[in-house]
């Protein structure tokens, strides 16, 4: 969350929404990763906003096959 010492950039708020914004109908993990890893430190980084989302119940992952679909 931002605070004084995080700014709304860096926070994972808004690499979520980031991320929410590439999601059309279906991708897999490395595309939507590759496809966005300016945006992130390092992987973790992306985990961390996409583990958000998952929580959030806004996306849905096929954890078999690593597709990402918009919930």
């Amino acid at each position: 969350m931002p605070n004084k010492t995080i700014s709304l950039p860096e926070s994972y708020l808004y690499k979520s929404a980031l991320l929410l914004s590439k999601i059309n109908k279906s991708i897999s993990v490395i595309s939507l990763y590759e496809a966005n890893k300016n945006t992130f430190i390092d992987i973790s980084d992306f985990i961390d906003a996409l583990n958000l989302l998952y929580v959030l119940n806004k996306i849905d992952i096929d954890f078999d096959t690593g597709i990402v679909k918009y919930a």
